[in-house]
């Protein structure tokens, strides 16, 4: 027991080892039924030493009162009324744990209050049901059980995500201090509290003036009694110190748990001692239940609500994103502006291969990539990564202080990625007194002084909502299949040797053009190319250097077109170039001129310097055809003709190789 005794913050609280005076309490072995601990003052109670009572029957010791008391821990938390062996009355409280039976007998109420009828519970459910938010029912609760106990304080006391606490709400009595907007650190109520607060809803501090019992039992290496759910275990002496530095002598707690976590206390302090008995802390319990059921409705309909607005956002971005239309990385690079108010974030990065986008107020590069760096090093593969605080590995770039104090990292392929990020907002803080060094983390001590003190906490965001989270792996899933669906259009539609377009998605996009022609009455021109000299470089050099010449000249051949232009590889050695925007024969010339001239000039691959050249046909839209049929026939029958005078000039100029001539546009008209 000493070592809980030493250590509040870490030691266990259920096996202090005693109870507070003001009660009595026994533990039956439910196996055997012998009593094997008792309190010291049990004399006081049942007339009967500990000496004498540890070991005995207990259906012997209460007789035809046994029954109703075995019974007490078989449902939920209540008392019963019992007659003592020397006739008094007294208050009977039970629960079962680890196999034994705990009985904790208090003085009976001195008269039997209405305050907690089925009126007054019709009342406080209706006043609940009217609370529109926690700050209403932490309102309606305060104000209930101010006038239910009469306290001189009574706040409802709201925990962070840090577990600091804040007073949110209270009701004082004349001439009383409150702590209403005043922050507490979270070792004043260490997590092992916070556990017991859990599971064992109310906790009462009757008097920290009296001495307690002390628990005794048959054995001298017994194991300590667990006492998670006792009514009377006692406090220990650091939080008692704790109290009388707040002068604070009674103190009565509820706990607000919502969805298994705890929520908040409602945290009551009475300058005197102050007992409350069973019947009204179970009351009091009851409306902590009912308060907490409506927080619980409150948070799942904020939730929902806020959830429902974010889907219906997501499912308009998700009908704008096509993978059938060209360059998906712009078209997913048009929905940044919808990803910021879907994150509800300050600013957006997309990485989408080699590209990078930027919507809003963003960290500059350099310090976006050292984030990205870190983001990398910390993400769990296949999950979202968030952070409302800048982590302290990064707090030596201002540029990510000041704009990405917080972040939501949404990976979805290789080398693609979202990075949205939240600007710093700066906290002022007031405490109630100073908070203990971090330091000390092996024992912890009652605090002196509860003056208020302000800070200013830096390096934080506002906090990702839970609902925004659950979007935010919703909107990758989406994008990871936008990327897969794109994945498998380039497969479809991009030669997968040299990159450009292939044959379907060259027609597909003639198609296009010409429907598009048709209504504005813009013009084109289609240039069919085929290389000259492709089949003996196969021959003489393999195919792997035939290959990365294909390569080579699709790179060149897309270097020379425009971005709205569309290069393709129809097969083998032919290639195409749809020209947009042609005023006339004069724009297409140039543009051929451009692609022969290059493509005659040599290139060094894998060691060998290699010249090839080509042979270009070409037709405009509309003047020589409107159907993609038709401009194919007439650019093909110039390519013919082009490629005939090729062969007549290299016939003519005999084993010393073919001699240049200008290409034109082939025109029949």
């Amino acid at each position: 027991m000493s070592s809980v005794m030493d250590d509040c913050k870490h030691g266990g609280l259920h096996l202090i080892g005693s109870i507070q005076s003001f009660g009595a309490l026994i533990a039956v072995d439910r196996t055997t039924r012998r009593i094997d601990y008792c309190s010291d003052n049990i004399a006081d109670w049942l007339g009967v030493w500990p000496a004498v009572l540890l070991g005995c029957d207990a259906a012997a010791v209460f007789g035809a009162q046994w029954p109703a008391l075995a019974e007490l821990a078989v449902d939920a938390p209540r008392c019963v009324s019992i007659h003592l062996p020397d006739g008094r009355l007294a208050t009977a409280i039970g629960h079962c744990r680890n196999d034994r039976l705990l009985l904790e007998f208090e003085a009976p109420p001195t008269s039997r209050s209405g305050c907690w009828n089925e009126s007054a519970r019709i009342d406080f459910i209706s006043r609940l049901s009217n609370a529109n938010s926690s700050a209403d029912v932490a309102a309606v609760i305060t104000d209930r059980i101010a006038e239910f106990t009469g306290y001189d304080r009574v706040m409802v006391y709201r925990f962070l995500e840090n577990w600091d606490g804040e007073v949110v709400d209270q009701r004082c009595a004349e001439g009383v201090e409150g702590f209403l907007g005043l922050r507490f650190p979270a070792q004043d109520i260490p997590e092992n509290a916070r556990r017991l607060y859990t599971v064992n809803w109310q906790r009462l501090i009757a008097d920290t003036e009296t001495p307690d019992a002390a628990l005794c039992t048959m054995h001298a290496d017994a194991e300590p009694l667990d006492l998670t759910h006792s009514m009377l275990r006692s406090v220990h002496p650091v939080h008692i110190r704790y109290l009388r530095n707040m002068g604070v002598r009674g103190s009565f707690s509820v706990s607000l748990i919502v969805d298994g976590v705890l929520w908040g206390l409602v945290t009551c302090h009475h300058h005197e001692a102050k007992h409350l008995h069973a019947e009204q802390r179970l009351a009091l319990e009851e409306m902590a239940r009912l308060a907490s059921l409506h927080l619980a409705n409150l948070a799942r309909l904020e939730d929902a609500t806020l959830h429902s607005i974010l889907r219906e956002r997501l499912s308009v971005m998700n009908r704008a994103l096509d993978p059938a239309l060209e360059d998906t990385g712009a078209i997913l690079a048009g929905q940044l502006r919808q990803i910021c108010l879907l994150l509800d974030a300050d600013g957006v990065c997309l990485r989408w291969g080699g590209t990078v986008y930027r919507r809003g107020e963003l960290p500059e590069e350099d310090d976006l990539a050292a984030l990205e760096s870190w983001l990398h090093d910390q993400h769990v593969e296949g999950h979202c990564t968030h952070f409302d605080a800048l982590p302290p590995d990064l707090r030596d770039r201002p540029g990510l202080c000041a704009d990405a104090a917080g972040v939501l990292y949404l990976p979805f392929g290789e080398r693609c990625d979202v990075i949205a990020v939240r600007k710093e907002q700066v906290e002022k803080i007031t405490w109630a007194g100073q908070p203990p060094d971090g330091s000390v983390v092996q024992s912890l001590s009652p605090r002196h002084s509860f003056a208020a003190w302000s800070e200013s906490v830096r390096h934080q965001a506002k906090r990702w909502d839970v609902a925004v989270l659950r979007i935010a792996e919703e909107l990758r899933g989406m994008l990871a299949e936008f990327l897969q669906a794109a994945y498998h259009k380039e497969l479809a539609y991009q030669d997968p040797l040299t990159g450009v377009a292939n044959r379907h998605a060259f027609e597909q996009a003639m198609t296009d053009k010409i429907e598009h022609c048709e209504r504005t009455g813009e013009r084109f021109a289609l240039h069919l190319i085929d290389l000259d000299r492709f089949k003996p470089i196969n021959d003489t050099y393999g195919h792997g250097t035939g290959d990365a010449l294909l390569k080579e000249i699709a790179v060149l051949m897309s270097a020379l077109a425009r971005r709205e232009d569309v290069v393709a590889r129809l097969g083998g050695d032919e290639f195409a170039i749809m020209q947009w925007h042609v005023e006339d024969s004069r724009d297409a010339t140039r543009l051929a001129d451009r692609v022969t001239s290059v493509l005659e000039q040599p290139m060094v691959l894998e060691g060998h310097s290699i010249r090839v050249g080509a042979s270009i046909g070409t037709a405009i839209y509309p003047d020589d055809g409107r159907g993609a049929k038709a401009l194919h026939e007439y650019a093909d029958a110039g390519l013919y003709a082009e490629k005939e005078r090729y062969r007549a000039g290299s016939a003519r100029a005999g084993s010393g190789g073919p001699t240049r001539r200008p290409v034109g546009v082939k025109d029949s008209r």
